[in-house]
């Protein structure tokens, strides 16, 4: 990975904290946040005519195979979405289930994921759940959940409650051989560790891009596989999705929607959020997928040993295959480390007597040394 001076002079947040909350939301990259603003700078200037709106709609669609590359996938298998809640209530409804079917959740998925499930109960639909212990959510776990009635497992590929990575090639091979629909919320490793839907035989992916991808809010990816694009009907439809956007009958007498995950775009997109996207994308590439993982993970690894070396507590530690960025460390008094934190210009996610932790790319040992010290 290139000079850390140079890495790190991109995010002006760095420059008087220790930022190592990510999980939360990260920090802009000053391409990203030129990125965004680039659009609102063009409309403050110009005002947006058609032919303006038509030269942005151009960019996002050609941007797409940019953006799907990250998770190896192709540009008409990806949707834009306003977050990764709304590709995962997509995701609910494209599986068409039946009265008496049941999908597997670890419990301690992101609520999103849950509720979206839950609210398949009017149909009948069963939600059955994964037991996590102490933060872990074995694979053995969730394949004792699935029974004869079983038609997909919805989970998190790293859980937000604890920091827990799924190894999803094993999972989705499992779900391949038992023909289970697969989804996978990728808001917590999505640009921080490398994930490749194709090789792991994903289904369906959502997520939000700004946490690790250090994106605005206001802007999600819905990724489907091309094999369940040949069916999937979308219960929302719009203009935006439409086969030729700008053919505009009146009245309409068909809804002629792409063969394409585009069909799930209904209205006008977040643009300046897909630009910074488009941007985000770019810098992930520069800098390599493997680099940044290897790098999030080193980070994660030098910060368990050097917190248990402190005498402070971790959930886990899991395993090598099962770590990402976020590690959650055992905090008895609140109060003291929050202001503790402050004075050292420390950032991190404090409640219910943990610290989440997390650790990208731009971060340092010294920014793990900056915590370890306010922690004691």
């Amino acid at each position: 990975m290139e000079d850390m001076a140079r890495i790190r002079a991109n995010f002006p947040v760095l420059e008087h904290t220790a930022y190592l909350d990510t999980a939360t939301t990260g920090p802009f990259h000053k391409r990203v946040h030129a990125a965004a603003t680039r659009g609102y700078d063009q409309r403050l200037r110009e005002g947006l005519s058609i032919p303006g709106y038509k030269e942005w709609a151009r960019f996002i669609d050609d941007a797409r195979g940019d953006i799907a590359s990250v998770f190896n996938a192709k540009a008409e298998e990806l949707a834009y979405t306003k977050n990764a809640s709304e590709g995962i209530n997509i995701a609910a409804r494209l599986m068409n289930l039946s009265p008496g079917d049941n999908v597997v959740i670890p419990d301690i998925s992101f609520p999103s994921n849950s509720y979206a499930l839950l609210s398949l109960q009017k149909k009948r639909v069963q939600v059955k759940w994964a037991r996590s212990t102490d933060g872990a959510v074995p694979f053995e776990e969730i394949t004792r959940q699935v029974d004869e009635r079983t038609r997909a497992i919805f989970l998190c590929h790293v859980e937000h409650a604890s920091g827990f990575c799924h190894d999803l090639d094993r999972i989705g091979a499992f779900c391949r051989e038992r023909n289970l629909f697969f989804h996978v919320d990728c808001t917590q490793s999505f640009m921080a560790l490398r994930i490749d839907v194709t090789a792991s035989n994903v289904d369906m992916m959502s997520s939000a891009v700004y946490k690790w991808p250090c994106c605005p809010l206001g802007v999600g990816v819905f990724y489907c596989s091309a094999r369940l694009l040949e069916n999937a009907i979308p219960e929302s439809v719009g203009w935006f999705g439409m086969e030729d956007r700008w053919d505009m009958p009146q009245p309409p007498i068909d809804i002629p929607m792409p063969g394409t995950a585009r069909r799930f775009e209904t209205g006008s997109p977040n643009f300046a959020g897909v630009f910074a996207l488009a941007e985000a994308a770019r810098i992930y590439r520069e800098l390599g997928p493997k680099n940044v993982e290897e790098r999030v993970l080193r980070l994660n690894t030098i910060l368990s040993e050097r917190l248990l070396g402190a005498g402070i507590g971790v959930l886990g530690p899991f395993q090598d295959d099962n770590r990402s960025g976020i590690l959650y460390a055992r905090i008895p008094d609140l109060v003291r480390v929050s202001d503790s934190l402050a004075a050292h210009g420390v950032r991190v996610n404090l409640g219910h007597g943990m610290a989440r932790i997390s650790t990208h790319y731009f971060n340092t040992e010294e920014d793990i040394d900056r915590l370890v010290a306010a922690l004691r």
